[in-house]
Parts: structure tokens; sequence; C-alpha cells
């Protein structure tokens, strides 16, 4: 008989097993507009475009420096999509430039869970600006998950705050 001690582990082992089989699969651009609290994703998927998107050297830097996401989710939304369009067009007009994605997650959920959301956001966000002509080898990506908050409190107010990717420029 398992011991619950002995039951957290299996979780974890299985929730870790899972993490690294989703992590092989074929990466996508996902295009939902869907900002609902639920946990599903949108199931469309669109090809990467290979034409560069068509800027001029004088782009200025986008004001934003992150992009927002619902409630377990990792698919952008109009507002992010706009905020990265004008990333997009900075970075192809600045191409020697280079990003790190920093993808974040609010408390709720497993520290492990968390850090996985966190990872297929920060993927998300660099999927769609290589879509747009970035080059990928000037965009990196990193997941904190829950361990570096916008804000402290609880609520979600607060936590739409958490559910982000940072944009910093390196």
């Amino acid at each position: 008989m398992l011991t619950n001690r002995s039951k957290s582990k299996v979780l974890m082992i299985a929730l870790a097993a899972a993490t690294m089989l989703f992590a092989g699969c074929n990466k996508h651009v996902e295009t939902s507009s869907d900002t609902g609290t639920s946990g599903s994703h949108s199931s469309s998927t669109t090809t990467p475009s290979t034409s560069r998107v068509s800027s001029s050297n004088n782009a200025a830097k986008p004001s934003a420096t992150a992009v927002h996401f619902a409630f377990d989710s990792a698919a952008l939304d109009g507002a992010a999509r706009a905020t990265l369009e004008a990333y997009a067009a900075w970075l192809n007009a600045k191409s020697s430039t280079k990003i790190t994605i920093e993808g974040n997650c609010d408390q709720r959920g497993s520290r492990e869970y968390n850090l996985a959301l966190g990872q297929q956001r920060a993927d998300s966000v660099r999927d769609y600006l290589t879509a747009r002509g970035v080059n990928a080898s000037n965009v990196d990506t990193v997941s904190f998950g829950e361990e570096r908050p916008a804000c402290s409190g609880s609520g979600e107010a607060c936590w739409a705050q958490n559910r982000r990717g940072d944009i910093v420029t390196r």
C-alpha cells in the first residue's frame, strides 16, 4: 500500500514524464483568440510564414514589455498578437537585437505544472515572432513558473498580471 508521500512521488514522476512527452511534440503557432478561463486550447494551427515582415530601420521599440495569457492557457489573444506584431517589425528592423522571452504563471497549480506552462507560454511567443521573420537564433526562452510574480496579492486581477510572457532585450 502506498503512503501519501509515495503517491505524491508517483504523481510527480508521471507529471514529469507527461511534460517530457509533450515537449517532444511538433510545435505550432496557436491562433485562438479565445480568452476564456477554461483549460481548453485551440486546435487550429497555422503554417509559419517564411516571408519577412517589411519594416524600416527607424522602427521604434514597442512600449509594452509583456503579453498576457488567459488562465491555464498558452494561446495568444488579439492584444498579445498586436503587441507581438509590433515587436516582430522592430526585431526585423534591428536584426542584431537579441531577446529572451520569460514565461510566467500565477500561483495556482503545482510548481512543476507552472514551470511547464510558463515554458509553453514563452514558446508560443517565440513561435509567433519567428513565424513573422524574426531570426530564431536571436530569441531565447525561459520559464520562471510562479517564481517571479508581478503582483503578490491574490484574486483574479492580480493573478491576471502574473500570467504573462515578458520580453527582455539582451
